[in-house]
């Protein structure tokens, strides 16, 4: 049986994240594609003018044979994973990203820019986990991340295909081992939508 072809991506280091586990998890998913996924990966940039254009060039680049599913990782200060439901039409955080900016006025990319949610049930899809670190946020942050979710779920609106974003804990909250077990139960279950 082919496996499901889904694209992820993490992020690099930025601020006081030297080593950014989102970018790391997606680099390793990629390496040993877990059982029945195959996994291709894109380590962006934390900036809200570079993220969303390395995404889009991505995207295009591997959407054909369209994937099964588009899955972002992002980092988060606290213990935990969460599933993103909801992405702002602009960035909101007053942190500076990697190249010296808070926030970004323009669109970098060609989508529409709106409040946007995934085109399934998150609930459903956290009750189908059962994980009982894994929780459902509303609030992506207003940083990057919720910058790329933006532009991630116009993607998978546009190849009609499931997308969403997860934050994951910093390596001291969690173990490698438990990153890459959680990311890889939440990767099966967008994949078998």
């Amino acid at each position: 049986m082919a496996k499901a072809r889904l694209l992820m991506t993490g992020f690099g280091p930025f601020g006081d994240v030297s080593r950014n586990p989102s970018g790391w998890i997606a680099e390793q998913l990629a390496q040993v594609s877990p059982e029945g996924l195959q996994v291709t990966s894109q380590v962006l940039p934390v900036t809200f003018e570079g993220a969303p254009a390395v995404l889009e060039r991505f995207v295009n680049a591997h959407e054909s044979p369209a994937p099964r599913a588009l899955l972002s990782l992002g980092v988060h200060p606290r213990p935990g994973f969460c599933l993103e439901s909801r992405a702002r039409p602009r960035p909101t955080s007053k942190s500076v990203d990697n190249a010296g900016l808070v926030g970004f006025q323009g669109n970098p990319t060609s989508i529409q820019l709106k409040d946007r949610s995934p085109s399934f049930d998150v609930a459903a899809l956290h009750k189908t986990l059962s994980l009982d670190d894994v929780s459902i946020s509303t609030d992506a942050g207003g940083y990057v991340c919720d910058w790329v979710f933006q532009h991630l779920l116009a993607h998978g609106q546009r190849l009609a295909i499931p997308a969403l974003f997860l934050h994951v804990p910093p390596f001291d909250q969690a173990t490698e081992e438990h990153l890459l077990e959680v990311t890889s139960r939440v990767a099966h279950a967008l994949a078998n939508l």
